[in-house]
């Protein structure tokens, strides 16, 4: 995160999370938590409030997409990479065990690849 500014697809509609984007004092379109924010707007009770808060206490996004709807990977507390996408966030599923799993993906760039990983980072060239 602290090696990079901005990390993208050639159209800025995927891109990784800088340290930059973690500050107070980023004045990006999206914040880092966009997708936590959404779902509290969208929250119709108390209960959804803090289940929403709760999820998102033990996850910490990583990548945010908006080139098909908003979605993102995160990083849990167990270390686990997740993918969610709108209108539920919070219905996560884990798409790596460890993110440097994640990371060794992508600097293989496989043949044989994790749909949601490859939707999200890969063009149809198959390059990052």
């Amino acid at each position: 995160m602290s090696s990079f500014l901005l990390l993208s697809n050639s159209d800025e509609t995927v891109w990784f999370l800088s340290r930059h984007d973690y500050s107070n004092v980023a004045e990006d379109a999206f914040a880092w938590n966009e997708c936590e924010q959404l779902s509290i707007q969208a929250a119709t009770t108390e209960d959804e409030v803090v289940a929403v808060s709760r999820f998102w206490e033990r996850h910490v996004p990583i990548l945010l997409s908006v080139r098909d709807g908003y979605e993102y990977l995160a990083v849990r507390d167990d270390g686990a990479v997740v993918h969610g996408a709108e209108p539920e966030f919070e219905e996560a599923v884990v798409v790596f065990s460890q993110l440097e799993d994640l990371l060794k993906y992508i600097i293989a760039c496989p043949t044989a690849r994790n749909g949601v990983v490859e939707r999200l980072l890969f063009d149809d060239t198959g390059r990052p």
